[in-house]
């Protein structure tokens, strides 16, 4: 039990340093890029809308093909996220970029579930409790890390250096982490995910407009309520529960904190 935590919680780290290690280096991306504020804004936002669409599908694949087989591929695809944004020479690519990585926000319910699964009971809370605290020391840790890295060597290393800690985790994932026993079958409601797209979607393009538009604007009170409606709409892809761990995880993001 002792090597499958491990393995977790590299990967849990790889990716809580992820989402922080850019908000300090937004500026200094903006300048290099020559890109304007709003687009520099879509690297978070872009990374948030995806990360929210998708953990609760990746999740639920996850319970019907495997846990560690998913997380093995979600893994692959946050290395081909960085590795992109490691090249990007441009905000568009970028952007594409963490899109991508956002798409491994399912990494940790995936953790969680293994754990579950594979743990003794006695043991699986504990685990559980500190995979989770790994997501907010990560991303302090990000955060502190950030600056020296820029000023050392350049913002494309905050990705670089990730990216060897993530296949690392990938690789190692496969080959030590025993697949989980327990199957929910079932189907992925595509409807429910295209609804929560849209709405998450209106939901994020409204935050990011405030500054121009104005928390009481009209743009920005039609797009939040535009985006709570399609957002709640039935029917749903995911759970009320599920839907309310994933907004505590991110309300408990350092990150998001950070660029309030």
């Amino acid at each position: 039990y002792g090597i499958t935590f491990a393995v977790l919680a590299l990967a849990g780290a790889s990716y809580s340093m992820l989402q922080s290690t850019v908000t300090p280096a937004l500026p200094v991306i903006q300048d290099e890029l020559g890109a304007s504020a709003s687009a520099t804004a879509w690297i978070f936002t872009g990374y948030l809308l995806s990360a929210s669409v998708l953990t609760p599908i990746v999740g639920r694949l996850g319970d019907m093909f495997g846990k560690a087989r998913t997380l093995v591929i979600v893994l692959a695809v946050l290395c081909f996220g960085v590795l992109l944004a490691a090249l990007a020479d441009s905000i568009e690519m970028l952007i594409a970029a963490r899109v991508i990585q956002g798409s491994a926000g399912a990494l940790f319910p995936l953790a969680y579930g293994i754990i579950r699964d594979e743990f003794p009971a006695h043991r699986a809370a504990s685990g559980i409790a500190m995979i989770s605290a790994i997501l907010g020391i990560g991303g302090g840790l990000g955060i502190v890390l950030a600056g020296p890295i820029i000023e050392t060597l350049d913002y494309h290393w905050l990705f670089w250096i990730p990216l060897i800690s993530t296949a690392a985790a990938a690789l190692l994932t496969w080959k030590l982490v025993p697949e989980s026993p327990v199957r929910v079958p079932g189907r992925v409601n595509w409807l429910a995910a295209a609804l929560m797209t849209v709405g998450l979607s209106a939901l994020l393009l409204a935050v990011s407009k405030t500054t121009a538009w104005g928390w009481g604007g009209t743009g920005t009170l039609l797009l939040a309520a535009f985006g709570i409606a399609e957002a709640a709409a039935k029917p749903r892809v995911a759970s009320i529960n599920l839907c309310a761990d994933q907004l505590v995880l991110l309300l408990a993001d350092p990150t998001l904190i950070a660029t309030l």
